[in-house]
This record gives structure tokens, sequence and C-alpha cells, in this order.
């Protein structure tokens, strides 16, 4: 059996696997709640849709971005996980390289995903198709950043998978550095007027930015309000050059890190 007959059979095991959890059902769950709430609630709380398509479409990218960061939930313990439970002894030691196996759990983890960002971009054309009559282009560009930053969060967590001793722990961090770290960073660093397109959140926000930057999608939400600094759009160039980076150099850190590491 050749390496890429392998890589086939660890892809369609691994992404068995996921079809058969649980996690991947509730995170299907969370995207459709999400875009039902924007779909009650906006034009509930805010008197009627907006009359801007753009500022619609741009709400409505919070269901598949949700889909994004579950992302991390699949691969948590892709890696972290062989070697905590041990199952690490059975496959690290069959005749299948770790590059092949970290590979195909990769794209087993991807392709979970990415069902939930087309389900959750279907949910946005048909809507905005529902009520406007229309679907901006800039949609197929939001799904294609979207399935850019699905990329990199992934190798991301990939990253941290193979750091960690656990699965729990690597996905934790995940999370933290994700949305809690890059977020604080990213902040700080647009109130002070400096470069944050680096910053995975700032990657993030272009996918809902790209429908007309943040003065159009907050201001058709009630205005900016008073802040004290201005609001600077993503560069998408910028932005997926960001993403690819962390998609590329956290994913090859992934593999060396998981073919360096000792199973006891």
């Amino acid at each position: 059996m050749t390496e890429f007959e392998k890589l086939r059979v660890v892809i369609g095991y691994e992404f068995l696997k996921h079809i058969r959890r649980k996690r991947l059902y509730i995170i299907l769950a969370l995207t459709l709640l999400a875009e039902l709430a924007v779909l009650i609630l906006v034009p509930v709380l805010g008197d009627g849709f907006p009359d801007n398509i753009m500022v619609m479409a741009a709400i409505l990218s919070i269901g598949p971005s949700l889909a994004t960061i579950g992302a991390i939930f699949f691969a948590g313990d892709a890696i972290a996980g062989e070697f905590e439970s041990k199952t690490g002894f059975i496959l690290f030691t069959n005749p299948v390289r770790r590059t092949t196996l970290v590979i195909g759990k990769y794209i087993a983890c991807y392709g979970s995903v990415l069902m939930l960002i087309v389900l959750g971009y279907l949910i946005v054309a048909i809507s905005l198709l529902a009520i406007y009559g229309s679907i901006p282009i800039e949609t197929g560009g939001s799904f294609g950043l979207c399935l850019l930053y699905t990329g990199a969060v992934l190798s991301v967590t990939f990253f941290f998978s193979a750091v960690m001793k656990g699965s729990m722990s690597a996905t934790v961090i995940t999370l933290v550095f994700i949305m809690v770290i890059s977020g604080i960073i990213d902040s700080v660093l647009m109130m002070t007027g400096q470069p944050h397109w680096f910053m995975l959140s700032t990657n993030g926000d272009s996918i809902a930015t790209i429908y007309g930057g943040y003065e159009t999608f907050m201001g058709g939400m009630g205005g900016m309000g008073d802040i004290p600094f201005d609001f600077e759009d993503p560069s998408i160039s910028l932005s997926v050059l960001s993403m690819s980076l962390y998609l590329a150099a956290c994913f090859v850190a992934s593999l060396f890190i998981s073919n360096r590491r000792q199973l006891a």
C-alpha cells in the first residue's frame, strides 16, 4: 500500500469518527441557532431589516464564523488525544508515517468544518435572496476568507495539540489564544493606531468587514457612538497573507513536533 493510499484510509477513518461524534451536531445546532437569532431579532429590535443588504449580510456571517471557531473542538484532541489516551502506541508504531497521520487528521477535520461553513453560507444566501431579492458578490469573498480562516485556526489548534499533553488543555489554550489574547492585543494595537493585520482576530473580522468595513456594519446597527478612536478596516490582502502564514507555519510546526514527540 502506497503512502497516498494510507493517507486516504486515515482521512476516511478520521472523517467517519467526526461524523459519529455529538460535537459535530452540537456545533451545527449552534450555527443554525445563531442564524435564526439574527433573522428574528434584527427586524424585531431594529424596526425591520436594514435597508442596506451589506449590513444584513455582515450580520448573518456570524453563523459561519461560529462554525469556524468550532474547528477548535474538532482538532483539539487530534494529536494530544493520541498521547493522552495512549492510542499513539498503536497508531504511531504502525507502518504509517506520523506525517501521513497528521495530514490525514487535518484534512478530515477541515472536511467536517467545511460542511458547517457551506451550510452557514447557504442560509446566508437563501436569507438574503428571500429578504432583498439578490445576493451581493462580496458573499463569495466572505466565503473564501472564511475557508482560509478555518485553515489558519485548524493549524493553530494542531500546533497546540502537538505541544500540549492533554486534549482539553490544547482546546482551552487555543480558545484563549484566539478569542482572548489575540483579541486583547488586537484592541490595544487598534486603539494606539499600530498595525494589527497580523492578529487572528483581525483576520476573523475580515469575514464580515468585506461587506463594507466597520462603518457600514456598525452604522447599520445604530451607529458607532462616541468611540475615542477610529476603526481601521482590515486589509483583505494583508488578512489573506496573515492567515496563509498562520496556516502554513503552524501546520509545519505541528508536523515537526509530532514527528519528534516521544510516546512515553
